[in-house]
């Protein structure tokens, strides 16, 4: 019995022991949140910070390569250091103009350092390849029609600031959009498409007798593309036959018996895998809808025998072109095309980045 009393006593006190109070359990709450912090945020956090400085001192080394002062390298980093790679606001204009946008509505004293900026960087100016990305690409007195109530209206883009775009109504209006109103500028970009968007005006003033509205910013710009294929800028020169007719594939086997002669000397001016453009020193009597057929070479590569549609016609002082759309291009020919302006954007698109 003494020692079934004492096992019992020895029990109890046992368990009043090893009883944990609040104390102990803050106690050890606390060491595991601070083995926690040591063994895993703060490595990571220490991580993420000397990554950080490393990006930033990448940074500032190409900011200064490009000419930028600490404090434009300084303001363009607060907008630069949210995207993954920080450096590609030096070299893609659209990025750049994303973080303009931002740093512009932010604080209207930022725009002298934005305007200097895109000057050392060379993004005044958008190559005519690449497509629109803000309405601040959009060249001066680019021409285009404004949208108001239903009627449209022949427009310029009259004046481009960072803040805002003025453009002139150049037609003579009933009423002129106020402050607040909605209204829609389209306009069309030669070997690009037809761009349009939709702002509310923010002021509108008269200079010189007309109209001038003042519209914010967007980089909200609708596009419609208007060619199957993109034209690549070119100086080919070529030879053509007209037919004066409509001409089957099939009949091509008779163009092998026809002399020199009547082959006109003209040059390609543009072309993509579905026509070109060719145009010649003096005025060409054709119509649209006859055939033709055309031969050059480009890059080595001889074109023989193409034959080609007249889409459209234009005649100036300068001489008479023509809008062709190819007839049953050979797949060879088409592929070879297709290669060879992939080759000369990227020439392009590599020289216009080592320029910037």
């Amino acid at each position: 019995m003494k020692y079934q009393g004492g096992f019992e006593t020895f029990k109890e006190a046992s368990r009043y022991m090893f009883q944990p109070d609040l104390r102990d359990i803050l106690l050890v709450l606390f060491g595991f949140v601070a083995s926690l912090l040591v063994l895993i945020v703060l490595p990571y956090a220490i991580s993420k910070y000397l990554a950080n400085r490393s990006a930033r001192r990448r940074f500032e080394v190409i900011g200064k390569q490009m000419g930028l002062n600490e404090e434009e390298i300084s303001l363009l980093y607060k907008c630069a250091s949210t995207l993954g790679d920080p450096n590609k606001v030096f070299h893609s204009k659209y990025v750049f103009e994303r973080c303009a946008g931002k740093l512009v509505k932010e604080s209207s004293d930022n725009i002298p350092i934005i305007v200097s900026i895109r000057k050392k960087l060379k993004f005044e100016h958008l190559p005519w390849f690449l497509p629109l990305a803000t309405t601040r690409d959009i060249e001066l007195y680019q021409t285009g029609f404004i949208s108001y109530k239903g009627k449209s209206y022949g427009a310029a883009v009259w004046e481009k600031t960072e803040e805002d775009l003025k453009i002139a109504i150049l037609d003579r209006t009933p009423e002129f959009p106020q402050p607040g109103d909605r209204v829609k500028f389209s306009f069309l970009r030669e070997d690009d498409g037809r761009y349009y968007f939709e702002v509310e005006v923010l002021n509108t003033y008269l200079e010189g007798g007309k109209v001038i509205l003042v519209i914010p910013h967007t980089e909200k710009l609708s596009k419609i593309q208007l060619r199957e294929s993109m034209r690549w800028k070119v100086s080919i020169p070529a030879r053509v036959f007209f037919f004066n007719r409509k001409v089957r594939t099939e009949e091509l086997s008779l163009v092998e018996e026809l002399p020199d002669e009547p082959f006109l000397e003209g040059t390609i001016e543009n072309i993509s895998t579905g026509g070109v453009k060719v145009c010649f020193k003096r005025f060409v009597s054709a119509k649209e809808g006859d055939s033709l057929l055309l031969e050059f070479e480009w890059k080595g590569q001889l074109f023989k025998n193409i034959l080609a549609e007249i889409r459209r016609i234009t005649v100036s002082t300068d001489g008479t072109c023509f809008g062709l759309k190819f007839l049953d291009l050979k797949k060879a020919y088409e592929d070879t095309i297709r290669k060879f302006i992939v080759e000369e954007k990227r020439e392009a698109l590599r020289a216009y980045k080592m320029d910037r």
